[in-house]
């Protein structure tokens, strides 16, 4: 018998084997001979579909959660940013948002939907102070905490309804504030110029030029206890009155209460004098008063406090301080022994310098020159001229500084041969030595960000 395969149709060997392996849509199995790809890329056997979508799950779950998120304590260099929540993928509404800082320059940055803060620095509780917003609103407005008794600053959101969102929230906490190396000392210019988008500080408060006052400073000795208990004095704390002059050339410049200069970002360390020879003494005159008239003596400028500007250029006030090596406060007196007189060991030329007497600390700023009694020539020489100062013969020396303080300074006499034990002190201001920061600059950008709370009401979670 014939086993020859008889086809059931004519054209039956003419049609083409489908292979209904390859996925497709609904639409293609009814034309299962759609033209394929011939291409070096793709497989011979592949059915071009346009316009084909890409299968995605999603599903929206409905939630009801209040969420309370928490961060901190945590500290902010210049540059740094906190995402303290970035979310795209839920719906519900903020409660409130509380940013706890010691600096009333860090922004607080807030995303809802289309919403965003007009700039990308955010809001600070310095602006918010100097336009008096301090109670909330019912719109999307921030307000801000004035300082409290331990320095902190409180920038806030809570309208009086929850502020709905239906797919994105971001809140930031930021530092933009640039450092600087002129805490305690002449700031240049008398201006301090700050990031777009960030306030401008109406008071040079971080300036050199002023005292710090408090009972707690009476019984303190040393350089290093000082620069302790100059902490969380809040209300109390140092605050030069020195305007900027910044702002005064645009009326347009928004500016801002207190200064980014302040709490953790004015922490320094007080050095005391490497002299330990008791009975030294130190005698400041009024600004503009020249202290000694001994011929090579420094003549002081007579521009009043804190300066004045001559033509385009700021010229500074100047103070002059004379220490004497013994309580007769005798020029001609001489210090040798273990443990000389060096006016190089007392102040640096450029750095800031501080003295403490009673319940007072008085930083009137930074060393422009120093001068020393020369035995040799009866005058008084520039210390930076190669005269070398020589232990037990030279003399006192005289400290110029600028910008001074705006009135004669108490007399000053170390009481005690080890300066961990001096009562009354001098010496200078190291801005770098604090956290192990290498440099004044990077130090005083600093900003401790004691607490961030957000509160929130979840209603939807969408799930990929």
């Amino acid at each position: 018998m014939s086993r020859k395969h008889v086809p059931y149709y004519e054209d039956e060997g003419l049609m083409e084997i489908v292979d209904y392996s390859t996925p497709r849509r609904g639409e293609d199995l009814t034309s299962p001979n759609a033209p394929r790809q011939v291409n070096t890329t793709q497989p011979r056997d592949t059915v071009i579909v346009p316009s084909t979508p890409a299968h995605r799950t999603t599903r929206v779950i409905d939630d009801q959660f209040f969420i309370t998120e928490r961060i901190g304590p945590i500290t902010l260099g210049s540059g740094d940013v906190i995402d303290a929540l970035d979310l795209s993928n839920e719906a519900g509404e903020i409660v409130s948002i509380e940013v706890v800082t010691d600096n009333p320059y860090t922004g607080v940055y807030l995303e809802l939907d289309d919403y965003r803060n007009y700039t990308a620095e955010g809001v600070t509780a310095a602006e918010l102070l100097m336009r008096n917003r301090v109670t909330p609103t019912d719109t999307r407005d921030f307000y801000a905490e004035d300082m409290r008794e331990d320095g902190n600053f409180v920038v806030k959101y809570s309208p009086s309804s929850p502020q709905g969102y239906t797919s994105k929230v971001r809140v930031q906490v930021r530092n933009d504030v640039r450092g600087t190396n002129d805490l305690f000392s002449l700031v240049s210019n008398n201006r301090v110029k700050m990031r777009a988008g960030l306030p401008t500080p109406r008071l040079l408060s971080h300036a050199g030029g002023w005292y710090l006052k408090h009972q707690e400073i009476a019984g303190v000795a040393g350089g290093i206890n000082l620069s302790k208990v100059m902490r969380k004095l809040g209300p109390h704390r140092y605050e030069s009155p020195i305007r900027n002059m910044e702002p005064l050339d645009d009326a347009n410049k928004q500016v801002g209460a207190y200064s980014p200069y302040m709490n953790t970002a004015l922490e320094v360390e007080l050095v005391p004098s490497s002299t330990i020879i008791a009975n030294v003494r130190m005698v400041g005159g009024k600004v503009g008063e020249t202290v000694s008239s001994t011929s090579g003596a420094p003549t002081c400028n007579t521009i009043p406090w804190p300066g004045r500007y001559v033509g385009d250029t700021f010229v500074p006030s100047e103070q002059q301080y004379i220490m004497y090596l013994d309580r007769t406060e005798d020029e001609t007196g001489t210090a040798g022994g273990g443990t000389p007189f060096r006016p190089s060991d007392e102040f640096l030329i450029d750095a800031p310098m501080y003295f403490k007497k009673d319940d007072t600390i008085y930083f009137p700023g930074k060393v422009q020159s120093v001068h020393f009694y020369d035995a040799g020539t009866s005058a008084f020489v520039d210390f930076e001229g190669g005269d070398p100062y020589v232990p037990g013969t030279d003399g006192a020396a005289i400290f110029t500084v600028s910008p001074g303080l705006p009135f004669k300074p108490p007399k000053v006499t170390i009481d005690n041969a080890t300066a961990a034990n001096q009562l009354e002190t001098f010496g200078t201001i190291d801005g770098k030595a604090i956290r192990g920061s290498t440099s004044m600059k990077v130090s005083s950008t600093q900003h401790l960000i004691q607490e961030v709370i957000i509160r929130r009401k979840r209603s939807k979670t969408l799930l990929l």
